[in-house]
């Protein structure tokens, strides 16, 4: 059997590519079966994205679609892969809307919501500071990231003094920064999408507020690479789908920094799950039609390499509303001079582990009515 799958439209280099193409490896050496890799680029660009993956889709023959790290690009592939009968995994996208009210009959996302790492987070924020100030990029990842904080800290007692939407992307967060030190909190949510955390964080020294209690719902460790170590070691507490601190999946790690082009992160192994799972679930069903992958994934509890890479445990494809229900992490910063850079950087330390049905909103609570 030949099963494509189209390509991540990947940002921060070819991360969930990379993933992506060591798991074809795997698949084809488990299995015996020629597995095609097409790619493209979204541009972070809802529009040029629905016509990309509509090439792929039409001219392309791809089998299913992966890949799109904006949660904005992912909803309308969302539609349009649920209007035209094509399987879709959303690598990258956080958004709750995705498994909530905007969920897709044959949408499957394998990363965790925003409600699942805001969960993960809460006890941290709850035990650091009984008031917080919160940032958030003004886009369905961040408002819904903003929601979800805010529920969690109000449900235990907590004061959120203030909330501030800031455009996504922007180059200047000082207006911000400062509205957050007007505010007295003595502790700051950061719920900034991607490379903009960095430039967020990097505001938050240059304004000496690093001794403010830092928290961030979702890490991607790649955006403290391109600080130096001091500047990355101001976060408190984060939350994390899966990252170089985490246990399992070393084989997998040293793979990827083999490639010599980045250290691993968490979208190498969310470019690994999509294909992983899509392929299996196309083998397990005996076809690539999106109605028989549907069957083969809702339900079905994961027992492939990945529960490893993860750290062993449980992972399922909930029936309800499509999420993976997976492990989660809280991280913090190493000290400056426990941060490893060989084999390949890991500059913080998983605090706590959370089961994935202990984050997790109930399926009746999503507002997805599959």
């Amino acid at each position: 059997m030949v099963t494509s799958t189209s390509g991540p439209f990947a940002v921060f280099g070819n991360a969930a590519i990379t993933g992506a193409e060591l798991a074809i490896e795997d698949l084809e050496s488990e299995f015996d079966v020629d597995i095609e890799l097409s790619t493209d680029d979204s541009q972070l660009e809802p529009g040029t994205a629905l016509e990309r993956a509509r090439a792929l889709v039409t001219e392309g023959n791809v089998d299913f679609l992966t890949g799109a790290v904006s949660s904005s690009v992912a909803l309308r592939l969302s539609g349009w892969a649920t209007d035209n009968e094509v399987t879709y995994f959303p690598t990258g996208s956080h958004s709750d809307a995705l498994t909530g009210g905007e969920c897709g009959k044959y949408v499957f996302r394998p990363s965790a919501s925003n409600s699942m790492l805001a969960n993960s987070i809460s006890d941290g924020m709850v035990e650091a500071a009984d008031e917080w100030f919160l940032m958030y990029s003004d886009y369905t990842w961040g408002q819904t990231a903003s929601t979800a904080v805010k529920n969690a800290l109000e449900d235990a007692g907590k004061t959120v003094v203030g909330r501030e939407a800031v455009p996504f992307p922007s180059d200047d967060y000082a207006q911000y920064v400062n509205r957050a030190e007007a505010s007295g909190a003595p502790a700051i949510g950061v719920l900034i999408a991607g490379l903009d955390l960095r430039k967020a964080s990097n505001q938050i020294i240059a304004s000496g507020l690093e001794d403010r209690t830092l928290a961030m719902h979702q890490l991607e460790d790649f955006v403290f690479w391109g600080m130096d170590k001091d500047a990355a070691s101001i976060l408190d507490v984060a939350g994390q789908v899966w990252g170089p601190a985490t246990d399992g999946g070393e084989e997998f790690k040293e793979r990827v920094a083999e490639q010599g082009e980045m250290d691993p992160y968490v979208r190498h192994l969310l470019g690994y799950i999509s294909v992983d799972q899509g392929v299996r679930a196309a083998l397990r069903a005996e076809s690539t039609a999106a109605p028989d992958m549907r069957e083969a994934l809702e339900g079905h509890e994961v027992s492939s390499p990945i529960v490893d890479m993860k750290g062993g445990g449980e992972m399922y494809w909930r029936a309800g509303d499509h999420q993976l229900v997976q492990p989660t992490y809280t991280v913090t910063s190493r000290p400056t001079d426990e941060m490893r850079d060989d084999p390949y950087k890991s500059w913080f330390s998983v605090e706590n582990e959370f089961a994935g049905d202990d984050v997790a909103r109930p399926v009746e609570d999503t507002g997805c009515s599959l």
